[in-house]
């Protein structure tokens, strides 16, 4: 009897649901609200494609580098309508030009979390941004493939696990493929996110039409709201899902063993924000307030890839400073003790947002955590790097 991945290390990649020439593989739900592939055995005929198929069971080897070539990155066009320096757009332009498709996640009908694909700027727009949830893949595989059978110039952006299942799908390499793989910390499932949206809008008694997790101009942006077709920033227990996110208690399994943390990665490209650029070694004279993308090339190909993007500013640094606060390049995040009991908290219907907080001690009461939180929501840091920038600059 065909047995899939263990459910503590299945990453719901989908490679193996896209690979069934049967259609016996389906994505359901467990108890958390993450998508497992399940068999339906009335249909599956013991061939065994799909654990062939399967990058947990079956890894494919990679040849990139231990030490890939490291550059400090912003999109002139894009910087202040990306979270962080807008890397991805710079790739995925090029790619637009080519008449290629570009895969990236993107909320659709406002806050379900899928991936599409973008073939014009105008486009590319919902695919910009950061999110923090997984993202359903269902047949973009399948789709892929069979666009680059046809020659069509692709780029796939997704985390590691995302990479890594599009690569054992394949089966094979695909010059006119270039896949961005991003530093991740975990991903919370949408179930979960939906839960917390619908929490959020009780507590304050509105509908939310939009949410973003990051504001697009800048970094150190608290997430917001739309709500009456305006933007609202939100703070403390309205803040909850990030502040149990960045406790590392709403991931997926799989996560906290994540076989893809760490060196060398899977994507042609890694891309992440270079977190404290400047402050471990070389000075860094530019200013930092619009945000920095980071970008390793991981292979020739991302180095050709690095080499061609257009209208950026990009500075070669080491290997050593992006990796001393981007952790999750090399380390998966660990389990937080009551994850599970979390989880389902945020799943309780019966539960708010600050019975939660309070049950979990998941706000940070203490005296630097609430300076923190009000140097956030009245733009200190901004103040504080631009000081910053210029005394560097000097």
């Amino acid at each position: 009897m065909i047995e899939l991945a263990p459910h503590d290390l299945c990453t719901g990649c989908t490679s193996c649901a896209n690979a069934c020439p049967h259609h016996a593989i389906t994505m359901k739900a467990d108890g958390e609200g993450f998508l497992y592939p399940t068999i339906d055995r009335n249909r599956c005929v013991e061939c065994g494609l799909c654990t062939k198929r399967c990058p947990i069971l079956s890894p494919m080897r990679r040849d990139n580098t231990n030490v890939p070539k490291t550059f400090a990155l912003w999109s002139y066009p894009d910087r202040t309508v990306s979270s962080s320096g807008g890397a991805f757009s710079a790739f995925a332009r090029n790619i637009i030009k080519e008449k290629g498709c570009v895969w990236g996640a993107a909320f659709v009908n406002k806050s379900k979390c899928k991936h599409i694909e973008a073939k014009s700027l105008d486009e590319l727009v919902a695919l910009r941004g950061s999110k923090y949830v997984q993202s359903e893949l269902r047949d973009a595989f399948s789709k892929i493939k069979g666009e680059l059978q046809q020659g069509i110039q692709v780029l796939f952006c997704g985390t590691p696990c995302q990479v890594a299942g599009l690569q054992a799908y394949l089966h094979k390499e695909y010059n006119n493929l270039l896949t961005l793989d991003l530093a991740c910390h975990g991903v919370p499932s949408d179930i979960v996110f939906q839960a917390y949206l619908k929490k959020l809008s009780d507590r304050k008694g509105v509908n939310i039409d939009r949410f973003e997790f990051r504001h697009l101009n800048g970094w150190g942006k608290a997430p917001t709201v739309e709500i009456r077709g305006k933007l609202r920033p939100i703070y403390g227990i309205d803040n909850l899902y990030m502040r149990a996110f960045d406790r590392s208690a709403l991931f997926r399994s799989s996560c906290y063993s994540c076989p893809y943390a760490r060196l060398p990665r899977l994507g042609d490209c890694t891309i992440a924000d270079f977190w404290g650029i400047g402050r471990h070694g070389k000075p860094f004279k530019q200013n930092v307030l619009k945000g920095v993308s980071l970008v390793l090339a991981n292979n020739k190909k991302g180095e050709e890839a690095v080499s061609q993007l257009e209208n950026v500013f990009m500075e070669q640094r080491t290997l050593e400073e992006a990796l001393i606060e981007n952790h999750n390049i090399t380390h998966p995040s660990l389990r937080h003790p009551q994850r599970n009991l979390i989880i389902h908290a945020f799943l309780n219907p019966n539960k708010t947002l600050d019975e939660i907080a309070v049950e979990f001690n998941l706000i940070d009461k203490s005296l630097k955590g609430q300076i923190k939180e009000l140097a956030s929501k009245w733009h200190v840091f901004d103040l504080v790097k631009s000081v910053y920038n210029k005394y560097k600059s000097l």
